[in-house]
């Protein structure tokens, strides 16, 4: 399994999951002719013969949805949508799938999973599998919901969000009522409660750790690895600065058993 993030953070989100010959978006914060450039800086192409099984959407936020409906338009792809999200109304006719947080979906190769989480809008983290490879992604959730850690501790490599350094966001150019939304518990993580949930990723199946979702005004890179590492003693932790496209593989872990593969299933 690979995955090409083509942007993570305010200015967009979209990645490019690629299993057995087949590809699954997640989000649509991005239009075609940039995600094309993205991919194409990672060594892809984004339109190919085949066309996508499904544009996943997390919540109807425009940094993540904006785009769905040209982005389905230019792949020739099905939105895959849960309840709570609203997409407008396309100018041509365009399949929007659903989908319900708490069951699993099999698109193709790929199994999709989601797990509600708290945010101003109907947010989920998702988990996705395929030829025995498993990752997660968990972005704008004003709290580390119970349930959560679970949910991500039987995947190899996750994808979590650490969005602001809070002595940052306090002393920064946001107006008060922003503020109060980003640090709200339906707004985003602090590094501090990213670390806190991280903490609880060890010695799970999770092999891998990326902070992602970072604010370029409330945050650095090198504050949020500081603060997560700080907590985390035996698991590998990366950032992903805002905006940055990067591809990653996805190896099954060492530490996967059996058990714990159907431990948190739906």
């Amino acid at each position: 399994m690979q995955i090409f993030v083509l942007g993570s953070g305010s200015s967009g989100n979209c990645l490019v999951v690629e299993a057995e010959g087949e590809r699954l978006l997640v989000d649509a914060g991005m239009g075609p002719t940039r995600a094309a450039k993205r991919m194409r800086g990672l060594g892809a192409d984004l339109v190919t013969s085949r066309p996508p099984l499904g544009i996943v959407v997390t919540h109807e936020h425009g940094d993540h949805a904006a785009h769905a409906l040209p982005l389905a338009r230019a792949l020739r792809a099905p939105i895959v949508a849960h309840g709570g999200i609203a997409l407008g109304r396309p100018r041509a006719p365009i399949e929007v799938r659903p989908y319900a947080p708490g069951r699993a979906l099999a698109l193709g190769p790929f199994v999709v999973e989601a797990f509600v989480v708290p945010h101003d809008a109907p947010q989920v983290a998702l988990r996705i599998s395929a030829g025995g490879r498993r990752f997660a992604i968990a972005t704008d959730l004003g709290d580390p919901s119970r349930g959560l850690g679970a949910f991500l501790r039987c995947s190899d490599l996750v994808f979590l969000e650490s969005n602001y350094c809070p002595s940052l966001l306090e002393s920064g150019p946001y107006p008060p009522r922003l503020k109060r939304r980003v640090g709200g518990p339906l707004g985003h993580l602090a590094n501090e409660q990213t670390a806190q949930l991280a903490a609880s990723l060890e010695d799970s199946r999770v092999s891998r750790l990326v902070l992602v979702h970072l604010s370029r005004t409330n945050n650095t890179p090198e504050r949020a690895r500081e603060v997560v590492a700080s907590r985390v003693q035996r698991l590998p932790v990366d950032v992903l600065p805002n905006g940055e496209p990067r591809r990653f593989d996805v190896h099954r872990s060492a530490r996967d058993t059996p058990g714990e593969q159907l431990a948190f299933g739906f």
